[in-house]
């Protein structure tokens, strides 16, 4: 189970049985210093540092009412507003992004509908945040 509070693992292996975790894996779960890739044997292990379960480095924000036929991204018409890079950062912190140079999209029409925000990881699907929250924040400049 992980903390909500702390971001920490507790790992309860069962009396009779044993796990065998890889370094990595140890890393991932926050529970690798001192245990270096060995098994554990029944008890109550609580993790050194939070979780990580992340492998994304950047995060990307869709704009569904753009104009994707002026909108190219890699040669492929997209609604691909922006790009952010994640880092690394400790379990609970806040990374606000703020644009300085913003790019300006062209919406497809003169009124607007429906605007929908996304947040995508790499390879396209909706990024999942484990239950916390992500803001954006969308400014619309009438020309």
């Amino acid at each position: 189970m992980v903390s909500k509070m702390d971001g920490l693992i507790t790992l309860e292996v069962t009396s009779g049985w044993g796990v065998l975790l890889s370094d990595g894996l140890l890393k991932i779960l926050g529970l690798n210093d001192g245990l270096g890739g060995v098994w554990l044997d029944a008890g109550v292990y609580t993790g050194d540092r939070p979780v990580n379960f992340t492998t994304r480095r950047m995060l990307w924000i869709h704009l569904e009412e753009i104009n994707a036929s002026e909108n190219i991204v890699d040669g492929a018409p997209s609604t691909l507003l922006t790009s952010i890079g994640v880092g690394c950062h400790a379990f609970g912190d806040i990374k606000t992004v703020r644009l300085e140079c913003p790019e300006y999209k062209r919406l497809r029409d003169g009124t607007i509908g429906e605007l929908k925000i996304s947040v995508r990881d790499e390879s396209g699907q909706a990024f999942s945040n484990q239950d916390l929250p992500i803001h954006v924040t969308l400014s619309v400049i009438k020309t």
